[in-house]
């Protein structure tokens, strides 16, 4: 029995060290029981849909789950996403050449994470509360350029779409019929090595954990508290846009609602992926793993032609799972 106990301990432990374990566990299970449950899972055009969809949204889970890592919330990411994508559509109506186009979005949406990082830091009001209130003034914003319209490129299609979100053709044509798999993939996929390194590797990273551990031990330590917030919550909005901006070169178009709810998304994968809610622990390659899991869920039951309000219930009920587990690891790791 005491050896039972032991082993049982030290298995808690490892999950503790390795966060998106967890995480990886379940989408190994959900991904057998679609494959085996759901027709046309293993279908090239599902596949290219799991990841596409979620290499949008996990751009900007990227942010989040460093923010949330230093010990902050964003729930204003959504409501970035869709001031990006007016501002980038609405510029190059204009006859804003296309990268100016996006570098002026690029550049609001910094404006937009700065406010959020000053007000946190320089009135001590919770992010949680700070972002909410800027998420439904941000959404004004949005509406506002789009006059409470939807937007639409109105020129011929260019380069730069294609760069930025055009389809991986060699790839799609390997499949019959043709999928659907777009360079949104590869822009996830290298944004998130990147942030993974750098939040591994660098002063910077270990900064960010130790605001988020301890805040007070760090300033004790000469780590400049708010000035990694700060930090945090830029590259947060910067990747909220350049998430907005991908979707827009697909699309071409923009609605008021774009982005809406897209931060609930965000923080659900980030927990799930086994990022704690207090900060301090977590990676970001535990976030990616779970906002894949969460498309792959809502794929999974699309194909099963389930009703979507059993996806949001199966989606709350396994996030409720990933704080229940997160909290029992941080109380062993303790």
């Amino acid at each position: 029995m005491q050896a039972q106990a032991t082993i049982t301990t030290r298995l808690r432990y490892g999950l503790t060290n390795f966060s998106e374990i967890v995480a990886l566990i379940s989408f190994l299970v959900l991904f057998l029981f679609f494959a085996i449950a759901a027709d046309n899972f293993l279908t090239g055009f599902a596949l290219a849909n799991i990841l596409t969809f979620a290499s949008i949204t996990g751009i900007m889970v990227v942010g989040v789950a460093m923010l949330m890592i230093a010990g902050e919330f964003d729930l204003s990411v959504g409501s970035t996403f869709a001031v990006a994508s007016y501002v980038f559509a609405l510029s190059m109506n204009a006859g804003v050449p296309p990268v100016l186009a996006m570098v002026l979005a690029l550049s609001g949406c910094a404006v937009l994470g700065l406010i959020n990082g000053l007000i946190v830091t320089g009135t001590g009001i919770p992010s949680f509360i700070t972002t909410r209130g800027t998420m439904l003034a941000y959404r004004g914003i949005a509406r506002a350029l789009g006059g409470g319209d939807f937007a639409q490129y109105l020129g011929d299609r260019i380069l730069l779409f294609g760069v930025l979100n055009g389809a991986i053709e060699p790839i799609n044509q390997l499949f019959n019929p043709a999928s659907n798999f777009r360079i949104s993939i590869i822009w996830f996929l290298v944004i998130a090595v990147i942030m993974a390194i750098v939040l591994r590797r660098t002063p910077f990273g270990n900064w960010v954990y130790a605001v988020g551990g301890n805040p007070g031990a760090a300033l004790s330590q000469g780590v400049s508290v708010k000035r990694v917030k700060m930090i945090c919550f830029l590259l947060t909005a910067l990747l909220a846009g350049v998430a907005g901006i991908l979707q827009f070169s697909h699309r071409l178009s923009v609605d008021p609602l774009r982005g809406d709810g897209m931060e609930l998304v965000a923080v659900a994968a980030c927990v799930i992926g086994g990022i704690r809610l207090t900060g301090g622990y977590g990676t970001i390659i535990g976030a990616c793993i779970g906002v894949i899991l969460l498309q792959m869920l809502e794929q999974g039951l699309v194909l099963m032609q389930v009703p979507i309000q059993v996806f949001r219930a199966v989606a709350g009920l396994i996030l409720l799972i990933a704080v229940i587990v997160n909290t029992y690891l941080s109380k062993e790791g303790s």
